[in-house]
């Protein structure tokens, strides 16, 4: 059996480092250190969304039978990605949601919590470790997995309202979801949350923030419980408030391992890095960009928003500021990685469709390369229908996903500046 042990921490210099054990079978253990170099990967189909019930963005779970019915999985778009990862360089994935249990068709919780299927994961991980591949090859990719605990369970006036099935539901998968994944080798920690934060809960009202962080810590510790070689983390908006006014909080949240930042900076991350290195020294942990990437699209014809392709200079600029901004986090002492925002798009089908952002309804975004956000502003890949589906086609057909998924093409200039960075940084 191969197993992987993680470790991280920040030494007497304010250095940090990152560790991981690997055991192959039969063989002595031999540690490296790692920097990660990793793309967030969330493959929603166009006309999906990662907030739609039953799955809530989990593309990743194994097929299996339903009584006489076989139900495939998602694994023709892992088939479609994998292959391009090799040309990124790549060696970690950050993933949004794993769930061993899904929620109700129509969005409700069930009840009991574990109800239903249960879903494993054993294909994507198989795929991102790559065991046919000698470590020296450098193909094997370690995950990040996401269990997308929501405001509920963190957000006290949320949390008091909530039902006991609510409650009951997301503190058990949570349990369940780490103990079935912790001991594949591909699979490096967990993160709790995303960007569940906001000033009142974190710093400003002393009751919620409180409860904010000693749920984070009772959370954290729920995955340490489950899988102790693995790491712990959340990811939270750059907001440097968080590790100027919350210290004393952050200083009680001994299971997490790192503190994962998703940042948009464009000139420089010191501030944030400044920030988090004058924690206390029980808070003191190392930094990971959970999220840092540039929008690369063109502008859509306004009378056709299923109209998507990449604009070669707007992919450019988004190149210019990721060659500047990568070895920067990767350089500084205190990182341990980065992952891109993102492999391709998963902003579909938000409430605010077809786009609160985009550049002929929403507000302007100057600091971005393009001047504004976009559906498919975010990726390395540019998304399109599959050939010959209308706009409108559904993503699921009966027992498994439409055909033909949709079609990626990689942004050349970025995905390539990208890639450079990733393999030549050690």
């Amino acid at each position: 059996m191969t197993t992987t042990k993680w470790t991280c921490s920040v030494d007497s210099n304010g250095t940090a480092n990152l560790y991981c054990e690997l055991t192959e079978d039969g063989q002595q253990p031999t540690t490296e250190k790692v920097k990660l170099k990793g793309v967030c990967y969330s493959p929603a189909p166009i006309n999906g969304s990662n907030s739609y019930a039953p799955a809530l963005g989990d593309w990743y779970w194994d097929d299996f039978e339903a009584g006489s019915t076989f139900i495939s999985s998602w694994s023709p778009l892992l088939s479609r990605d994998f292959p391009n990862f090799r040309n990124l360089h790549n060696n970690a994935l950050r993933v949004y949601c794993m769930l061993s249990r899904q929620l109700e068709g129509n969005g409700t919780f069930p009840s009991p919590w574990n109800n239903g299927h249960y879903f494993t994961h054993k294909n994507f991980l198989d795929l991102a470790w790559d065991k046919s591949a000698p470590p020296e090859a450098k193909m094997r990719r370690s995950v990040l997995v996401g269990v997308p605990l929501p405001a509920t369970m963190f957000w006290k006036t949320q949390y008091d309202q909530a039902s006991k099935t609510e409650i009951d539901y997301w503190t058990n998968v949570l349990r369940e979801t780490v103990r079935s994944v912790a001991d594949h080798p591909a699979v490096m920690g967990f993160t709790i949350q995303n960007e569940q934060d906001g000033a009142d809960v974190c710093y400003n009202n002393p009751d919620w923030a409180a409860f904010w962080w000693g749920q984070v810590e009772t959370m954290a510790a729920i995955v340490k419980e489950e899988a102790p070689g693995k790491l712990a983390g959340m990811a939270t908006h750059d907001d440097p408030n968080i590790p100027l006014k919350a210290s004393s909080y952050m200083e009680n949240c001994p299971s997490i391992d790192f503190w994962g930042v998703n940042t948009y900076q464009t000139e420089t991350f010191e501030s944030i890095f400044k920030d988090y290195g004058s924690l206390p020294p029980k808070a003191l942990k190392p930094v990971l960009f959970t999220e840092w990437g540039m929008p690369a699209t063109s502008h859509r014809d306004p009378n056709n928003p299923g109209t998507i392709y990449a604009d070669d200079q707007t992919c450019s600029k988004a190149a210019q500021v990721a060659q500047k901004m990568l070895p920067q986090a990767f350089a500084h002492p205190l990182c341990i990685g980065l992952y891109y925002f993102e492999y391709c798009d998963e902003l579909w089908n938000q409430p605010e469709a077809p786009n609160i952002y985009t550049w002929w309804g929403g507000p302007p975004a100057p600091g971005f390369p393009n001047g504004y956000w976009d559906n498919d502003g975010f990726g390395l890949v540019s998304v399109q229908r599959g050939p010959g589906l209308p706009n409108d086609a559904p993503i699921w057909a009966n027992t498994g996903p439409n055909f033909p998924i949709d079609v990626h093409t990689n942004r050349n200039n970025l995905f390539s500046t990208v890639a450079n960075v990733f393999k030549t940084t050690t």
